[in-house]
C-alpha cells in the first residue's frame, strides 16, 4: 500500500497531511481526474488544494523572488570563492556560475540593462519640399503677371509648348501679315531681321 493510499483511508488524517499526498501526487505526474478519483475529490476541491499548495498572490510572487534572492545569493558566495581557490579549469565554470547566479539575481530585482530597443521615429510636421516651395514662388511670380499674359500663359500649358510653337509658326508664315501681329512693334530683335 503506497503512502497516500494509508493517508486516504486513515480517517484521523489531517487536513494537510491529505493535501500534501494530493500535492504528492500530482508532482509524480498522475492526471488531475486519476488524483481526483483516488482521493474522492472534486474539481473544485483539487483546484482549492493546488491553489492552497502553490499560491498565485503578489504575496506569494513576492516570497518566491525573497526565497530564490536567498538562494542565489548562497550560489553567488560558494562559487565565487570556489572560483578563486582553484586553479585549474574549474576556476573558469565555478565564476562563470557565479556570473550567471549574479545575472539571475539582477533580474529578478529588475537591475538588468536593457535588452532590447524600440526605436519609434517620429516625422517632424508635413512641410514643403524644396521642389514645392520653388513651384510656388514661380506661380506666385505668374500670378502677378498681367491678366492678358496670365492668360496667354494659361492657354500655353493647355494647349501644350508643341502645338502652341506650330499655331506660332503657321501663323507667322502665310504672308498675311499675322506674322507682324505676333511680334510687338518695339522688339530690337524684330527690327534687326528686316533691316
Amino acid at each position: 500500500m503506497t503512502d497516500t493510499t494509508a493517508i486516504e483511508q486513515s480517517d484521523e488524517a489531517l487536513p494537510e497531511q491529505r493535501e500534501e499526498a494530493v500535492a504528492t501526487a500530482l508532482l509524480s505526474g498522475r492526471s488531475v481526474n486519476a488524483v481526483r478519483k483516488e482521493f474522492g475529490l472534486s474539481i473544485d476541491e483539487i483546484d482549492a488544494i493546488i491553489a492552497r499548495t502553490w499560491p498565485v498572490s503578489t504575496r506569494a510572487r513576492v516570497r518566491q523572488v525573497m526565497l530564490d534572492l536567498g538562494k542565489l545569493d548562497r550560489l553567488i558566495s560558494e562559487f565565487y570563492q570556489r572560483s578563486l581557490v582553484s586553479q585549474d579549469a574549474t576556476s573558469a565554470a565555478f565564476a562563470t556560475v557565479a556570473i550567471k547566479a549574479i545575472q539571475r539575481k539582477h533580474d529578478l530585482v529588475g537591475m538588468s540593462a536593457a535588452t532590447r530597443i524600440d526605436l519609434q521615429i517620429i516625422r517632424p510636421p508635413d512641410q514643403p519640399t524644396r521642389h514645392e516651395r520653388i513651384k510656388a514662388a514661380i506661380m506666385a511670380m505668374v500670378e502677378r503677371e498681367q491678366p492678358v499674359r496670365r492668360a496667354a500663359i494659361n492657354m500655353l500649358d493647355k494647349i501644350g509648348p508643341e502645338r502652341a510653337l506650330e499655331l506660332f509658326k503657321a501663323a507667322s508664315g502665310n504672308g498675311d501679315g499675322a506674322a507682324d501681329a505676333l511680334v510687338p512693334p518695339d522688339d530690337p530683335e524684330s527690327r534687326s531681321a528686316d533691316e
